[in-house]
């Protein structure tokens, strides 16, 4: 049974360069208890494999400097390699929430999917951080990503035709996008609300989009009446 403390969700751009816009964001609200998209298996594996993966990256990037010609500061500043880094970097939201936990002893639960988050980091060591990979990002131009501050404010609160928005979320459903992960995050979240506390989940704003099928985490918890907070 769900308690009547109040909810706020906070949607970020993973991968982006939120942290002190979002531990501002924690600072005034002041949560009591902070829930997080981000698995177990997710943090253990960054702490356990990330420095092999990033020696590895280094060691291909040394080859083919060495092959090419190409300078090496250059290729190691590439928008893709520093894309893989921050990958396998703790994420922004994570730091940033555990570093208002430890000062205020708020709880910090991290309530995704281990199951998910090790069939796509498995694929990350055994498919992304390759020589073959890395030399075809290296001929990559830079991209602008899709989950840009632009369009998660335009989908989240401006006027959006319900044509794109159910385009866009189609291209998102999944066992390991939205779906069943949301429907598991909402059922964590409802467990952990407490009467007269406030908590703040911190996630991909993807899963705080509206949605006529009502398969986004947002809409699983609209009855709920939260807040969403892009950062």
């Amino acid at each position: 049974m769900s308690g009547s403390g109040s909810l706020t969700l906070i949607g970020t751009v993973h991968r982006g360069e939120g942290q002190t816009r979002l531990e501002e964001l924690l600072c005034a609200l002041r949560p009591d208890h902070i829930t997080l998209e981000m698995s177990p298996y997710a943090l253990s594996f960054r702490m356990r494999r990330s420095p092999k993966l990033l020696e590895r990256l280094e060691t291909i990037l040394e080859r083919v400097s060495r092959e090419t010609g190409r300078p090496r500061d250059e290729l190691s500043i590439h928008p893709q390699v520093e894309a893989i880094r921050t990958l396998l970097a703790l994420p922004f939201e994570y730091v940033a929430a555990a570093r208002y936990c430890a000062a205020t002893d708020a709880p910090l639960e991290l309530i995704d999917s281990s199951l998910i988050s090790a069939r796509k980091l498995r694929r990350v060591e055994r498919e992304l951080v390759t020589a073959p990979n890395v030399r075809i990002l290296l001929e990559c131009a830079p991209q602008e990503t899709a989950e840009s501050a632009r369009l998660a404010r335009a989908m989240l609160h401006g006027r959006i035709d319900p044509a794109i928005r159910r385009a866009f979320l189609a291209r998102r459903r999944g066992p390991e996008e939205i779906g069943e992960r949301d429907r598991r995050m909402a059922v964590a979240i409802r467990n952990r609300l407490k009467d007269g506390k406030r908590l703040v989940h911190i996630g991909g704003w993807v899963h705080l989009v509206e949605d006529e099928r009502k398969e986004t985490l947002y809409e699983r918890l609209r009855a709920l009446e939260p807040e969403r907070v892009l950062c």
